[in-house]
């Protein structure tokens, strides 16, 4: 069988047989662990969150939400120990089909964290009229 006979009979598979889950409880759990850009700039406001951009360093100069820290996801590993345990941790990339911020929000609930992902990411963020810092 080659890979792309496989990859097709695994998209063809009922998501429950894939995931091991139901629908309800996907979506429950999605709804749980993402975060809209206007919930996320309340929590930065109050600052009850660490915010991550685990984009590149360059991308993250260019523009970046206020008050994040850069951690480019290849990086990750290395920084657990200065990502505080007592906050909630937001991950966020490029853009929805991005999915570096869904790797490290894996990475780091793996390693405890309680962490959740910014819908769309930084794109999203300035499509709602979000404000960026630049250099």
């Amino acid at each position: 069988m080659t890979r792309k006979h496989a990859t097709r009979e695994k998209a063809a598979a009922p998501p429950a047989e894939r995931t091991g889950i139901g629908a309800a409880e996907y979506f429950r759990a999605k709804l749980a662990y993402e975060t809209t850009p206007f919930e996320l700039k309340e929590c930065v406001d109050r600052q009850e969150v660490l915010v991550l951009d685990v984009r590149d360093r360059r991308s993250f100069d260019q523009e970046h939400i206020p008050g994040s820290r850069n951690v480019p996801l290849d990086e990750l590993s290395r920084h657990f120990a200065s990502v505080p345990r007592g906050k909630p941790v937001v991950t966020y990339c490029w853009t929805i089909t991005c999915s570096l911020a869904t790797r490290a929000a894996m990475e780091l609930a793996e390693k405890g964290f309680a962490v959740r992902e910014l819908v769309g990411g930084i794109r999203e963020w300035k499509k709602a009229g979000l404000p960026v810092d630049r250099k």
